[in-house]
């Protein structure tokens, strides 16, 4: 019997022995194509379509692609290579110019992506746009320190609504700050001392400008609280008591208290954090002014309040 095995093929060796193995289907190599992108949103921007597309991870036979060897954006009929060209699955932002004679017409935009050896995925989703003439983008974009923060203007290009980018301290790149329909912009959460940039963008029946930029300002808290009203002054037993409307400033620091006897200058007598004083220095008789300051964390300093007199008792 060992002589007889021995002198067998291996085919029948296995086939007796049964079955070393059970052939299937062959398996092809993967053709690495890359799946459709389908979340594409597109906007025209100026003279141009700017599209924002996934470049998908995957091939449409479930293989996981880690290169890629670029994308087309595709406006009407023409087909643009996106630039840069896309290497790595993600977001991207692409853009393609518009054609002459496109505006007042509708075009349809699509993307594809290609993997590492130019085969080229099936076209995304398809976004229509309707071409208008270019948005003029906003000029003279100048950003100033104000009281409440800081305060962005611009020229007004006959636009009616614009959105604000920020750049601040913290950001690596421009966020969007807020929208307008007036040509300021006022950037009430600020740091003091800290740089911010500002970018300005028209908008017009779903089309956008280009953005246009501020020059780069660190803002400096130069600006004093608002003067204290309502002092009004009341005697005591002994004393003259003095009260008035609370500022509300968010870097309020203190009260500065002022006093002058009859028709002498004005002395400072007092600080206080609270909206009142008590004078007990006073001599029955005398006739005294009051006014009130007020200091912010800074040390700007208001302009006094209106003149309270009164007699002490």
């Amino acid at each position: 019997m060992t002589k007889i095995l021995y002198g067998l093929t291996v085919p029948v060796l296995c086939l007796l022995l049964t079955r070393c193995g059970t052939i299937g289907e062959p398996v092809y190599p993967s053709a690495h194509i890359p799946v459709a992108p389908s979340d594409l949103s597109a906007v025209q921007r100026g003279n141009r379509i700017v599209a924002h597309f996934t470049a998908p991870a995957m091939t449409t036979d479930g293989q996981v692609l880690s290169n890629l060897g670029g994308a087309e954006i595709r406006v009407g009929a023409v087909s643009t290579p996106v630039q840069p060209s896309v290497k790595k699955p993600g977001a991207v932002d692409a853009s393609a110019p518009l054609a002459d004679g496109q505006a007042g017409k509708e075009v349809a935009v699509s993307v594809r992506v290609l993997n590492s050896r130019g085969r080229a995925s099936a076209w995304s989703n398809i976004m229509t746009i309707h071409v208008i003439a270019p948005v003029t983008a906003p000029a003279a974009i100048e950003a100033a320190a104000a009281p409440e923060g800081i305060r962005v203007t611009w020229s007004d290009p006959a636009e009616h609504s614009f959105r604000i980018f920020r750049k601040g301290p913290d950001d690596q790149a421009p966020v969007e700050a807020g929208k307008t329909s007036t040509a300021e912009y006022v950037d009430r959460n600020v740091v003091w001392g800290k740089p911010y940039q500002y970018w300005v963008q028209a908008m017009r029946d779903g089309a956008e400008s280009d953005a246009a930029a501020s020059p780069v300002l660190t803002p400096e808290d130069k600006f004093p609280p608002a003067v204290p009203t309502g002092l009004t002054a009341v005697t005591g037993v002994g004393s003259i008591e003095l009260a008035w409307e609370r500022n509300l400033e968010a870097d309020f620091k203190t009260y500065l208290v002022y006093r002058a006897l009859g028709d002498a200058p004005f002395e400072k007598i007092g600080e206080t954090a609270a909206p009142t004083y008590s004078d007990k220095s006073v001599v029955a008789g005398k006739a005294y002014r009051y006014a009130v300051a007020a200091a912010d964390q800074r040390g700007n300093v208001s302009e006094k309040c209106a003149v309270v007199e009164v007699v002490a008792p």
